[in-house]
């Protein structure tokens, strides 16, 4: 063999023997015992606190909200979409509530080109005047809920019952008095779902809350039926103390629920346009007192003042009860 092939061959293999020898000085002892990986590194990882698990981690704490969650449209948000992670959870404290969920809702579903159809969307600014999404919604299930009360009663079983109200709503559910509601041609989605309210104690009023308590479920179906079957067109109502031009300014915070006259498209939602001005006066103020419950019209009516207030009660009273494809469907 020539001698500078030996030389060279020599040369490799001193290499590889200082190589050999060097390695246990060189690389952790761990460094294969989980493949290619510093498995020291590794340890260190793991053997930091958990944090995000995803909802199988807060099902057994969070048994109703886990099941609100699974059986609606949001089971594919994982709960640190809103509620980030929790370092330590649950020993050190409960996961964080986010305060802007508007901002938090928005990422999904604020009105823009492309998204699927099928993915609900909002134009921001005209949604929820200025509320956070959770005034209305749950966030673990997002649907209304009192957008799917259902209603099958019997008109005819409602007119002999409605003889009890009379009194205060009319015969033709039109109320003779200023400061009681019209019930004629109200959502009648609604009426179950006040009703229901006044009988198991959610919504409280001295005089409807006895009524209401002595009625079967079969009974509020049945009036509810009966009244969102009577024209609303009647008598007027008396004259309303404030400024409708005034108050049709400020109803534009109240379009989303209520439409631009009065008339909502959510049939769990009170029409308002055309309600007795008095009616209405004493419901937003009992809104803003905390008398009456309802997150949604706590919020909005906390900043009004009693001129504010007289002036909407003008306005939706000002306004045809009936929308425009109702009034040609009943003359």
């Amino acid at each position: 063999m020539p001698k500078h092939i030996f030389r060279l061959v020599s040369l490799i293999a001193g290499f590889l023997a200082v190589t050999i020898i060097a390695i246990p000085f060189l690389v952790p002892d761990s460094f294969y015992r989980f493949g290619h990986y510093r498995a020291n590194s590794v340890i260190e990882i793991a053997a930091q606190e958990p944090v995000l698990q995803t909802a199988n981690y807060c099902k057994d704490c969070h048994t109703e909200r886990h099941a609100q969650w699974s059986a609606s449209n949001h089971k594919s948000v994982t709960c640190e979409i809103c509620h980030g992670t929790a370092l330590g959870h649950p020993q050190k404290g409960k996961l964080p509530i986010p305060k802007d969920a508007a901002r938090l809702c928005t990422l999904c579903h604020e009105a823009m080109p492309g998204r699927p159809r099928t993915q609900p969307q909002i134009q921001v600014a005209q949604h929820s005047s200025g509320q956070q999404c959770n005034v209305c919604h749950n966030p673990h299930s997002p649907k209304i809920a009192a957008a799917l009360v259902k209603v099958a009663g019997n008109a005819a079983a409602g007119k002999r019952k409605a003889a009890d109200c009379a009194a205060c709503h009319g015969e033709a559910g039109i109320s003779p008095n200023d400061t009681w509601p019209n019930l004629a041609g109200q959502h009648a989605a609604y009426l179950v779902r006040i009703l229901a309210a006044y009988k198991s104690g959610d919504q409280k009023d001295v005089a409807m809350t006895p009524l209401a308590q002595a009625l079967g479920d079969a009974d509020i179906q049945n009036l509810a039926t009966f009244y969102a079957g009577l024209n609303c067109k009647g008598a007027a109502g008396g004259k309303a103390a404030g400024d409708a031009a005034a108050g049709k300014v400020l109803a534009k915070n109240c379009v989303a629920c209520h439409g631009e006259t009065g008339i909502g498209s959510n049939p769990a939602w009170p029409n308002i346009a055309g309600q007795q001005p008095g009616y209405l006066v004493n419901v937003l103020k009992a809104f803003k007192a905390g008398l009456r419950k309802d997150p949604m019209m706590a919020g909005v009516s906390r900043g009004l003042s009693d001129t504010d207030i007289a002036n909407l009660a003008a306005y939706y009273a000002a306004q045809n009860c009936q929308s425009p494809k109702q009034g040609k469907a009943k003359p």
